[in-house]
């Protein structure tokens, strides 16, 4: 993703993370991968409660992919089935431009 930032997040489009990280954590991981974009603590997973991305079992969220319009309407969504399973960056930004 910080490859393809400049692509992913820009006045069209924003890029936003959820991790069930405490702000310790987040800060660690910001500092250690240079993340840009923005990283939001959900400590009590409501939000991803709310998209349906928990894990039952590990209580965190599976890997997942949405993209919601300009009037909040989820356009594309991938639920992962574990860490590996993510949409490439080309097929996001093919999305995107679509949009």
């Amino acid at each position: 993703m910080q490859q393809n930032f400049s692509k992913l997040n820009n006045e069209d489009s924003k890029l936003i993370a959820i991790s069930t990280d405490g702000n310790d954590e987040k800060k660690q991981t910001l500092v250690e991968l240079g993340v840009k974009f923005l990283l939001v603590s959900d400590l009590q997973r409501k939000i991803i409660r709310s998209f349906g991305v928990l894990h039952p079992q590990e209580g965190i969220s599976r890997p997942a992919v949405f993209i919601i319009d300009k009037k909040g309407l989820i356009r594309y969504r991938k639920i992962g089935i574990d860490y590996t399973d993510r949409p490439t960056v080309k097929l996001l930004i093919q999305i995107l431009a679509l949009l």
